[in-house]
Formats: C-alpha cells, sequence, structure tokens
C-alpha cells in the first residue's frame, strides 16, 4: 500500500502540535492524520532540518576559513610587495635568498606569540615562522600564477646577485686606489693618521666611497650615456662624520682632519670612478633591471588586483 504523502498544510500542523507536546494519538485525532504516517512525515522533517542546519554551519565555516586565508594572502602579498628592494649598502654581502630569508622569518600573520627568550625556543620559532609564509606564499603563487609575473621574481634576484658580483669587485680595487692616493699625498696620510691608524683610515674611506657611488647610482645621479663624475661623487662630501657612528673607534672632530678626509675621499671617488666606468654602467644597467621586475610585481600585489584573482581560483589550502 502506498504510503500517504503529508500536504504541506498537514505537516506544518503536525510540526506545531509535535512542538506543542501532544501524543501521536492527540495529533491523529486533530489532523485526521493516521499517527503512523503523521510520525513518519515529522521524523523525515526533523532529519532534514538537521541535514539543512548542518550545512549551513558548514558554509558558515567555510565562509569565515576563506576569510581568513584571503587576509592571510593579501597580507603576505603586501609584505613581500615591500619587501622588494635593492641593498642600500655597498658592503652589503647577503644574497637576494638571504635577504627574502629575512621576511620569512617575519611573524607577518600574527599567529604566533612573540619569540621566547630561550635560543632553542627561537629557532624553533624561527622555523616555524618560515614554515607557515611559505606555504601561504606557494598558495598565493597557485592563486596568481596565471596573472602575476612571477618571473620578475627571479629577475630582481638575478639583479641583486649581480649587483653583488659587481660590489665585490669594487670592493678591493677602492682599498687600492684609497691605499695608493694616501701614499701619493703624504700630507694627506699626515694629517689624517693624526688622529687614526692609517688601516681603518683606509677602511671607512672606502666604504664611504663606495657607498656614496652606489646612492648616486641609486638616486639616479648616473647617467651611463654620460657619465657626470660630479654627479657620481658629490654624495662623498661631508661622510667623514659616518666614520665616528662607533664608540669603539676615534672620535673625528679636527675641522683639519675632517677636511682632508672628504676631499680625499672626494678624489678617490673620482679616480675608482673613472678606472670602473664599466663596472658602474653594468651595475647602473643591473639596477634599473632589478626596479622593473619589482615595479611588474609591485602592480600586480596590491589587494584591488589580487581579490579577484583569489576568489575566481583555489588551492589547496582553500576550504571546500
Amino acid at each position: 500500500m502506498k504510503k500517504k504523502e503529508l500536504s504541506p498544510i498537514e505537516l506544518k500542523k503536525v510540526v506545531e502540535l509535535r512542538h506543542l507536546g501532544a501524543r501521536w494519538t492527540e495529533i491523529e485525532n486533530e489532523t485526521k492524520v493516521e499517527r503512523r504516517a503523521a510520525k513518519r512525515a515529522y521524523e523525515e522533517w526533523e532529519r532534514d532540518k538537521i541535514m539543512k542546519e548542518q550545512e549551513a554551519v558548514r558554509f558558515r565555516i567555510a565562509a569565515e576559513a576563506f576569510h581568513e586565508h584571503l587576509n592571510d594572502l593579501i597580507k603576505l602579498a603586501e609584505a613581500l610587495r615591500n619587501h622588494l628592494s635593492l641593498p642600500s649598502e655597498s658592503y652589503d654581502t647577503r644574497s637576494a635568498e638571504q635577504h627574502l630569508s629575512n621576511l620569512w622569518y617575519t611573524n607577518i600573520l600574527e599567529e604566533l606569540k612573540p619569540y621566547a627568550l630561550s635560543q632553542a625556543d627561537y629557532n624553533r620559532q624561527k622555523r616555524s615562522t618560515e614554515r607557515v609564509n611559505l606555504i601561504i606564499f606557494k598558495s598565493l603563487q597557485d592563486h596568481t600564477n596565471e596573472k602575476v609575473p612571477w618571473q620578475a621574481l627571479e629577475e630582481w634576484k638575478k639583479a641583486w646577485g649581480n649587483c653583488g658580483s659587481i660590489f665585490s669587485m669594487l670592493r678591493p680595487e677602492v682599498q687600492e686606489v684609497a691605499t695608493a692616493f694616501l701614499h701619493e699625498e703624504k700630507n694627506a696620510l699626515e694629517i689624517i693618521t693624526k688622529q687614526t691608524e692609517e688601516e681603518l683610515a683606509v677602511k671607512w674611506m672606502a666604504r664611504t666611497v663606495l657607498d656614496a657611488l652606489w646612492r648616486s647610482v641609486l638616486d639616479g645621479k648616473f647617467n651611463p650615456e654620460c657619465p657626470d663624475v660630479a654627479l657620481a661623487y658629490n654624495l662623498v662630501g661631508g661622510q667623514s662624520s659616518y666614520i665616528t657612528s662607533s664608540k669603539e673607534e676615534p672620535r673625528f672632530t679636527l675641522k683639519e682632519w675632517n677636511t682632508a678626509l672628504t676631499s680625499a675621499c672626494q678624489t678617490v671617488a673620482k679616480i675608482l670612478f673613472d678606472n670602473q666606468i664599466e663596472l658602474f654602467k653594468q651595475l647602473h644597467d643591473e639596477v634599473q633591471k632589478a626596479r622593473k621586475a619589482i615595479d611588474e610585481l609591485a602592480n600586480m600585489l596590491n589587494r584591488h588586483k589580487l581579490y579577484p584573482l583569489i576568489l575566481y581560483t583555489r588551492c589547496e589550502l582553500c576550504p571546500t
């Protein structure tokens, strides 16, 4: 015999009566629906209600999880965009990967507690932070690999590395030029060595000169088509105060000494620049390549362009 299907009105009445605590015989008398049919319909309605509630909970949890995932991706993308740069100093010997590691070790997502005091806990938490950031970074690439020019990241790394290679050739050269200059200019050597040892003076002259020349390249004051030496080394003036920054080193305050050192640095910068003009041209080219790569990535790694890319793509971390 075919089971009786309750109409929506009958089912609504059965549910209302059951919620009021009515017995099945009372429901049968009130609705004229056979009690077994009423009970079966009510139980099916109850199962369907539970399933819908569970589905709604799952949907809410998934939506919250995806919102959190989306925010993590945006935070990491913005942190990466802000971290892409060029070395600020000519004596920075880190690789691009080491520079990126400083980002991966940063608590970008603010999920972890501040680093613990013990060295073991610190190292463990540092590795954990790096692991989480790299997982999110891979997820970001999975979401955006069709739109974001990730090859530009490799081009930036290559340009950074090439700058480092050029610096490794310039550092010993500037030391030699500074040493030769002081040996030729006995008067300058005599004045400078009144306040410090020759070796220390050469060391800081070399760094001051190379940093100043590097800044001129970064600031766009070097024109490879028509290199102007004055623009290339004019930042050296007044840099002698840089040498006094550490209390372990002598404090240089004599005006005569400062004048001699500044003049020496400017002359060394000119000699180095003239001798190694091709290397500075290469340095300029690598800076342009690095900045082009950074701009390409920065153009896409902003929240306004990332939101639609992430919303319409999936990765392994996306909640189902």
